[in-house]
């Protein structure tokens, strides 16, 4: 399956729904891929993985949802130009349904590895006429999906609403027939038949051998499927196969019928597509069961055995219509060969003047080689195109899945959400976040603070250490940071709402910190000032939200802080560490935790330690 079927579906999730309904379905049904290639073979199983993956997330059933994708397939292929292909395949609507087969033969140019439907129409009446579906898939949700590209053709191209149903739906081997009933205004039809009963049945004289060269690959066979004559062109690469049994030289790939007289009489307004049962590639001059072939890969490869599966011109491939000549009482198959490039003309035994001059065959395949050449480059291009693409996105989910566990640490887990999905809502438009005051009813700050010699080395790497112990241990205990610099770091609990242990908390981290510091190698002063009270605060920032405090109980503990060498110097040879509480702290703490304290100006409470063991 081609990409540009998973394109148009994933396009028409992210229009219809949103990106985050996408992205929801894409991990029910365990897609890796975000992006798809329009010219890249995926998975069979993707469509139906999406189907129910929709089906639980968007509320809709089954057979709704294949409906809508197969009505978006035929807008979204207008961004490539097919729908110029789709006006033009017919009058109307009945000549459309009778040339699916040839557009899908077309889309083989630049999808070489299609594995296309067949479709066939018979009993045709003014109202509408039975159309035969057949598919190798036998996921049966295509169905739908055929129903609602229908429709939409209809619609879009021929202005007619087409009423649809399913008459029977079967599988036989490994292969699914649909029969659909399509009711429209096939007047076409009736317009038709009157045309031939008119038409002037004069006889013009024709000898056989002018007929035969106009048609150098037809094949006439009679009713018991025995080969009569054959094409000059089909003579010079096939052994001799007049009276052989044509269903014993050739097997039937389009449309997907039983190869018997009867099938054919009832499809002769079909397009039929024959291939050589048996390898016609050139054989080893050694060897005369072993052929040898170009494989898509462009390596020569040689086997005993050759399936229709491998063909790259292995199999000589021949398109035309059949025609019942009722005076020969025989079928006339006129066809083509299908050659894709010089190297296939060259390699089956043919020549550019083997082929037809009042037609384009010729034509085609000069251009073809020119066109493949510039097919290849355009597709080695899209496919860097869209690796690149891909590597760009997991570099950007890998970025968000980073900006996301950072703003984890930065900021409570509740604001961290609220702030992610923020941001993610107005990514598009950065700058443009409403940021809101909120308060917390008792919020606790830490401020820590020391003086340091910034011309000593060791000292530095003693600051460097401090800031990562006091990241880790800010963490462990609730706490998050909201101001730091080489001297000091703010921190703060309790927003947006506080907990019962928080001041209980803020003494154990203080004495982590201050442990940690009176126990290096370069003893660091430690200053430590910890306040509770009504706290402002709100998430700054679009792009990298950060969490900011405001009031008076930031502005206390400053004050806290700024008191910590005037009221309280260290004793003479010994290095301070020093925690001050308010009494807003001091109040809530169990009587334990209580060390030295005295009464402080301005209602503030002091406490005085060397260490905090």
């Amino acid at each position: 399956m081609y990409g540009i079927l998973l394109e148009s579906i994933v396009a028409f999730i992210r229009k219809s729904y949103s990106e985050e309904k996408w992205h929801l379905i894409r991990e029910s049904a365990r897609i890796d891929h975000d992006t798809f290639s329009a010219h890249q073979v995926y998975a069979e199983t993707l469509i139906p993985r999406i189907v129910d993956a929709c089906h639980l997330h968007l509320g809709l059933s089954k057979d709704d949802i294949l409906l809508e994708f197969g009505q978006a397939f035929v807008d979204y292929v207008s961004h490539y130009g097919y729908d110029k292909i789709l006006r033009v395949v017919g009058r109307n609507f009945r000549d459309f349904l009778n040339g699916l087969d040839n557009i899908h033969e077309y889309l083989r140019f630049s999808y070489p590895k299609l594995k296309p439907p067949s479709f066939y129409c018979d009993q045709e009446s003014r109202t509408g006429l039975i159309l035969h579906y057949r598919s190798r898939r036998r996921y049966a949700g295509y169905t739908g999906y055929v129903l609602g590209q229908l429709k939409a053709v209809g619609r879009s191209f021929y202005k007619q609403e087409i009423s649809v149903s399913i008459l029977k739906q079967e599988t036989i081997s490994n292969m699914v027939h649909v029969t659909f009933q399509l009711n429209f205004d096939n007047s076409a039809y009736a317009d038709k038949t009157i045309e031939a009963s008119n038409e002037n049945m004069a006889n013009l004289p024709l000898r056989m051998d002018v007929f035969y060269d106009l048609f150098p690959f037809h094949i006439l066979f009679d009713r018991d499927m025995i080969i009569r004559r054959t094409g000059k062109s089909l003579r010079a690469i096939l052994d001799e196969i007049s009276g052989h049994d044509v269903t014993q030289v050739f097997s039937l790939k389009k449309p997907l019928v039983d190869f018997s007289w009867d099938s054919i009489m009832s499809r002769t307004n079909t397009m039929f597509e024959l291939s050589t049962i048996d390898p016609i590639r050139g054989k080893e001059q050694d060897d005369e069961e072993t052929y040898i072939w170009i494989d898509s890969g462009g390596k020569k490869r040689s086997s005993s055995v050759v399936t229709q599966d491998e063909d790259n011109g292995t199999f000589l491939r021949l398109k035309g219509q059949m025609l019942f000549v009722k005076e020969w009482e025989s079928m006339l198959f006129l066809g083509t060969a299908i050659l894709q490039d010089l190297d296939v003309l060259s390699s089956t035994g043919l020549y550019l003047n083997d082929l037809s001059m009042h037609d384009s065959s010729r034509d085609l395949v000069l251009a073809g080689a020119q066109q493949g050449v510039e097919m290849k480059l355009i597709m080695k291009q899209e496919t860097m195109r869209t690796k690149q693409l891909e590597d760009a996105v997991h570099r950007l989910e890998k970025e968000k899945s980073r900006r996301q566990a950072l703003m984890y640490k930065l900021l409570p887990k509740t604001l961290a959400t609220e702030a992610f999905n923020r941001l993610e809502a107005n990514e598009t438009q950065l700058g443009q976040t409403e940021q809101t005051l909120e308060t917390a009813p008792n919020a606790t700050l830490m401020l820590c603070f020391w003086d340091i010699d910034s011309e000593n080395p060791e000292t530095s790497r003693q600051v460097v250490a401090i800031h990562k112990h006091l990241d880790l241990f800010a963490e462990r205990f609730g706490y998050f940071k909201i101001e730091t610099t080489q001297a000091t770091f703010m921190a703060v609990s309790g927003i947006p709402t506080g907990t019962e242990n928080t001041e209980e908390n803020a003494c154990v981290l203080a004495k982590k910190i201050v442990c940690f510091a009176s126990n290096s190698a370069v003893s660091i002063p430690i200053y430590i000032a910890i306040h509770s009270g009504p706290t402002t605060y709100s998430v700054i920032g679009s792009r990298f939200p950060r969490l900011c405090v405001f009031g008076q109980t930031v502005t206390d503990l400053k004050a806290l802080a700024k008191l910590a060498k005037s009221v309280m110097p260290a004793p003479d040879g010994m290095n301070s560490q020093m925690v001050l509480l308010s009494e807003a702290v001091r109040s809530r703490l169990p009587e334990k935790s209580g060390n030295n304290m005295t009464a402080g100006p301005n209602m503030i409470t002091t406490v005085r330690t060397t260490r905090l063991n």
